[in-house]
């Protein structure tokens, strides 16, 4: 097939693009290329053009990309669950720029690395080419024991992170009495060259891998979780208890506004142990609704510099695998002391908001307070109560939920969006079994609560915004979407009759409201969150574009991460009167800990999936050759993806498992489309699969079509 001159400029950018380290002589590019060969005088002729035009060099016989290369210093971070970067400081701040695979050399996460910085001309975007590496960081992976088959015997192990392509050689002196098939935590001693696989020692032997136990212990090594604190950490716990500095004492009361005789409760999952926050509301003599939010005080147990403290920094926030938490602070705290259980005194930050009728926060106070919670409600008892109208406060409930109401709508007119993400909630057994799968709906007594959390959060940034000089403070911003992933989400909800325009947030918000309630809803939801920025920790305020608020942050989560700890503990010197030693303290910390914070919270958001991940293959174990109705949720060059529409479960129709045609990715179009029969499969179809093969070691379900 003859290509345009246009067609063959584009794919040798692209090579270079791909490749920015490539240096390669003209035969070679030529064969890349796959031309014909009265077409080499016309790739001269582009080559020529796209040096004059400053994009290649010729170095000697070799065409490269041209690039302005600086060498500069950093620590090679998990950016993505596929992808890497360099994390660079500077004395104006950390810049982070992308490391793709191919160029990290025998770099991994957490190695101190001498690096080459692509700024290419044509666009305005970095690359990292790694050229040294400095120091390493310990490197311990988790993995499958394999033995090789051939004359020569020797162990290696299969990485369970696929980001690392390399098998690790273990010799028989390492072994450590492992089987072929147990999975083990491997530490690499000696890597020298990218090509040649690591050599590893094992520190570790978790137990036979597929079994559920064993990959949930993996899952736990693997994303450096901890659910065993320290021995300073359980020393400092003993040593407070001992000291009875655990204890409320009625001087510690006496400093606080009392609001034990105040009717709050606390609304939470079934399966909640870390109760961070109770509700309170009445209406006042003007008609406005007066919301209490109540925050557990945790910044007065856990004392900067503290042991406890450093810890709780290090692990970032609590990390919820399904039938197991790993905390961020011991059990002591998180579930007794700090927890706002049921007819129990506690210390609380307390957020009072005095509401008009319109959802106008008219005013607000905010002070240390002790609270005793009347009840610990489940979502599903508040929500029977709302339904029912019968029940323990109904009185308090109504004017809740009343509230919600006029909140929420206020949001939505103030250009907030409203995504039905949708997740699954799974009943397991005693023994640690999955009964069964399904997805969770989202509840007014759900959305309730989430209101009140961000009416909080947004009345304690304001506070913070409107005080001059303005002290250093944590947000939690989110900015505005890239421009070029609007335009590919307006083409991609096109083919459901969807008109978006990828320039306004009032037409994103329509968007979202005419996905609501049809089968393909939650993939538009999915798609959409992935076209926009994520929210992240900064010091610095740029608002928050999903949510529609100027200012934002998280003050309401203490107990499990560590953002709002910080946010607690500013707010209290401020109302001490915060010095300018402190202030200056604080711009100097915060930076570190919103980049911790953030990197914590990825990770957790990783391993959380992951851990469903395990227990949805182990549960499709038992339906194997049955067949569900499913959705098609992505489409790649290895296969469709379907989402089960039962259980949201997803799994793969590989591409050599389509045997009516040769099917091509056309990326563009969201879809795989056959060379000779042209049909077509694409994101948002609705199909028929039958169940293959689950394998809980590799984490991945294969599914056939059934015509």
């Amino acid at each position: 097939m003859h290509r345009s001159s246009e067609n063959i400029r584009a794919e040798v950018i692209n090579l270079f693009r791909r490749a920015p380290s490539i240096s390669i002589k003209f035969n070679l590019l030529f064969k890349k290329l796959h031309l014909n060969r009265n077409q080499k005088a016309e790739l001269r002729d582009i080559l020529h053009d796209l040096i004059d035009e400053g994009l290649l060099l010729k170095n000697g016989k070799n065409y490269e990309m041209h690039r302005k290369t600086v060498l500069m210093e950093g620590t090679i971070i998990n950016a993505t669950e596929s992808g890497y970067e360099v994390e660079i400081r500077s004395r104006t701040g950390t810049e982070r720029i992308t490391v793709r695979k191919k160029n990290l050399q025998t770099a991994m996460t957490g190695d101190i690395v001498q690096v080459s910085v692509i700024e290419f001309a044509d666009r305005n975007e970095k690359e990292a080419i790694v050229e040294k590496v400095i120091e390493r960081a310990k490197h311990r992976i988790t993995g499958n024991l394999e033995f090789s088959k051939g004359r020569e015997s020797y162990a290696f192990m299969i990485p369970d992170d696929r980001k690392f392509s390399k098998d690790i050689y273990i010799s028989p002196k390492n072994l450590k009495d492992a089987r072929p098939g147990d999975k083990i935590v491997c530490e690499i001693t000696k890597w020298e060259y990218q090509d040649l696989s690591p050599e590893g020692k094992i520190v570790e032997i978790l137990g036979k891998a597929g079994e559920v136990e064993t990959e949930f212990k993996a899952l736990i090594k693997k994303y450096g979780l901890s659910k065993a604190f320290p021995k300073p950490v359980k020393d400092e716990i003993r040593e407070l208890i001992e000291k009875g500095a655990l204890d409320i004492t009625d001087e510690e009361i006496r400093n606080r506004r009392d609001l034990r005789k105040t009717v709050t409760f606390t609304i939470d999952p079934p399966d909640a142990k870390d109760f961070d926050d109770a509700v309170s509301i009445d209406v006042n003599n003007k008609g406005n609704y007066l919301l209490g939010v109540h925050i557990a005080d945790v910044s007065y147990y856990v004392s900067e510099g503290s042991e406890l403290d450093a810890e709780a920094l290090r692990r970032g926030t609590s990390v919820y695998l399904m039938n197991d938490v790993v905390p961020m602070l011991p059990e002591k705290l998180s579930n007794d002391i700090c927890s706002l259980k049921e007819d129990e005194d506690r210390l609380t930050f307390s957020v009072l908001m005095e509401i008009d009728r319109k959802g106008n926060v008219v005013n607000n106070e905010i002070f240390k307070s002790v609270i005793r919670s009347k009840k610990r409600f489940t979502y599903n008892e508040v929500q029977e109560i709302i339904d029912r109208q019968k029940g323990q406060f109904l009185k308090e409930i109504n004017l809740m939920n009343e509230l919600h109401k006029v909140l929420y709508k206020k949001r939505l007119d103030e250009g907030g969006l409203d995504f039905e993400s949708q997740e699954v909630s799974v009943e397991i057994d005693p023994q640690g079994n999955i009964k069964n799968i399904k997805p969770k709906h989202r509840l007014d007594s759900m959305r309730l609560i989430e209101d009140f959390m961000l009416s909080a959060n947004r009345c304690v940034t304001l506070f913070i915004e409107r005080m001059e000089p303005k002290p250093p403070f944590i947000y939690r911003v989110h900015d505005k979407p890239d421009k070029k992933k609007m335009k590919e989400l307006a083409y991609f909800v096109k083919q459901f009759g969807i008109i978006l325009n990828p320039e306004s947030i009032r037409s994103l918000q329509k968007m979202l409201d005419q996905a609501r309630g049809r089968i393909e809803e939650y993939l538009i939801n999915d798609i959409t969150i992935r076209s926009m920025s994520k929210a992240i920790y900064s010091e610095e305020n740029i608002g928050h574009y999903g949510l529609g608020f100027d200012q934002y942050t998280h003050f309401t989560s203490p107990i499990r991460r560590y953002p709002d700890l910080m946010v607690h503990r500013i707010l209290t010197e401020i109302l001490k009167r915060m010095n300018v030693k402190r202030m200056k303290h604080y711009r100097q910390v915060l930076p570190d800990i919103c980049k911790q914070s953030t990197d914590k919270e990825i990770n957790a958001t990783w391993a959380e999936r992951e851990a469903v991940k395990i227990l949805q293959i182990q549960y499709m174990e038992k339906h194997i050759d049955q067949v569900f109705s499913g959705i098609i949720s992505e489409v790649s060059e290895y296969g469709i993806y379907i989402e089960l529409t039962e259980n949201l479960i997803e799994g793969m129709v590989r591409l050599k498992d389509l045997h009516d045609d040769y099917y091509i990715l056309d990326q563009k179009n969201y879809r795989l489309i056959g060379r000779r029969r042209k049909k077509a499969y694409r994101i948002g179809d609705k199909v028929r699969v039958r169940v293959v093969k689950a394998d809980k070691e590799h984490k991945w379900l294969d599914f056939v079509i059934v015509s």
